[in-house]
């Protein structure tokens, strides 16, 4: 499953109606947090949480920030570390800041998002019944939200990806998740993640990515993926993995000529990331140019760029590696080496990461795969 269900688990950009005190200085690390001047984040979103204590998101937004610049600095498990003891440092905070401001929602909805962003680390694990129990522990605060605050775009964020990845789960997974009062609804989620993409104040940007992630590689959509992936790099220029979302929907969609011009810009780009982010983004860079040379009907080459995207694969999600896995199946089927193709389309089934790659590796399989 990058990406926050995965908006507990990726990030929570998310405080509603209201105006607050230091907005502007919280709104300048947000911005400069998406366009990867993570240390400038930091540094913005330290002193904005001295300076404004009481805003409701400036401490989980300073956690989450710091959080993705160790990502990009650091192995999984160092970042993983840095993400918990931020929890543990803010969680306090949002205690004593929901009872004091008890009449203002956007402080419990910070609350229960900064519960629920532990879920992200044992998401990495595949820890599935872990993850939505500790979804959940957020999720029914900000239910409780819900009720009384529909009309908040920013709300329905949270609830949609929960509803959402409830609705896409096994049946043993849907039964406990309804044990714990989760409402699997694929339509209905979809819808809410849709209504915090147009209308969200802030959730907006999290809530594109995460439709993004959606559309490509579970719904099979990259129409609507293209849509809001053009709205993400116009305003986020900077940022590597909404250009890769914006590339594969230029492919996806027949655009060839300015998936081109993607590709030779994300060559530049990716000489000012740092060493980690290129060990995670290269292989996600090298499967979009697989799947330029796959569409272009040039199989070998797409089999080779395959090869170094599954033999370099570092990402602690593996949704990219699966479609690697299960394009190099379908590679091998159109230049009639099947017995390649099955051992691939089986090995893609091994990784149960619940995306479209399995669904399609499973009828691959048994017919081979015979172009679009």
């Amino acid at each position: 499953m990058h990406s926050a269900l995965l908006f507990f688990v990726f990030l929570t950009f998310c405080y509603g109606d209201g105006f607050y005190e230091g907005d502007s200085i919280v709104e300048a690390g947000v911005r400069a947090f998406y366009n990867y001047r993570f240390d400038e984040s930091v540094e913005i979103l330290t002193e904005a949480r001295e300076k404004y204590p009481n805003h409701p998101g400036v401490h989980m937004i300073w956690a989450a920030s710091r959080w993705v610049r160790a990502k990009a600095l650091y192995s999984t498990e160092r970042s993983n570390q840095v993400l918990e003891a931020d929890l543990k440092t803010i969680q306090p905070i949002y205690d004593n800041l929901s009872k004091k401001y008890n009449y203002d929602p956007n402080y419990k909805l910070y609350k229960g998002s900064s519960i629920g962003l532990s879920a992200r680390v044992t998401l990495g694990k595949k820890q599935w019944i872990k993850t939505f129990y500790r979804a959940y522990l957020g999720f029914s605060i900000i239910d409780d939200l819900y009720e009384n605050n529909s009309q908040n775009a920013d709300i329905n964020l949270p609830i949609g990806i929960v509803e959402y990845y409830s609705g896409i789960s096994n049946k043993f997974i849907k039964f406990i998740l309804k044990a714990y009062g989760f409402d699997p609804s694929i339509d209905s989620g979809l819808n809410k993640i849709e209504s915090a993409a147009e209308d969200g104040n802030w959730s907006w940007i999290e809530a594109k990515g995460i439709l993004c992630y959606l559309y490509l590689w579970i719904e099979d959509n990259p129409i609507m993926a293209y849509k809001h992936s053009e709205n993400l790099i116009e305003h986020f220029p900077n940022n590597f993995y909404f250009n890769i979302l914006n590339l594969e929907s230029l492919i996806r969609n027949g655009k060839k000529d300015q998936a081109l011009k993607k590709i030779k810009q994300l060559d530049k780009m990716l000489f000012k990331l740092t060493p980690r982010q290129k060990e995670w983004y290269l292989p996600y860079f090298n499967y979009e140019k697989a799947l330029h040379y796959f569409y272009q009907k040039n199989y070998k080459k797409a089999i080779d760029f395959l090869n170094l995207t599954i033999e370099s694969y570092s990402a602690e999600l593996d949704i990219i590696l699966g479609n690697a896995i299960l394009l190099r199946g379908m590679a091998y089927d159109m230049t009639n080496q099947r017995i390649k193709a099955k051992i691939n389309y089986r090995t893609c089934l091994k990784l149960d990461n619940l995306s479209l790659a399995m669904d399609k590796a499973r009828i691959y399989l048994e017919k081979p795969f015979q172009g679009n």
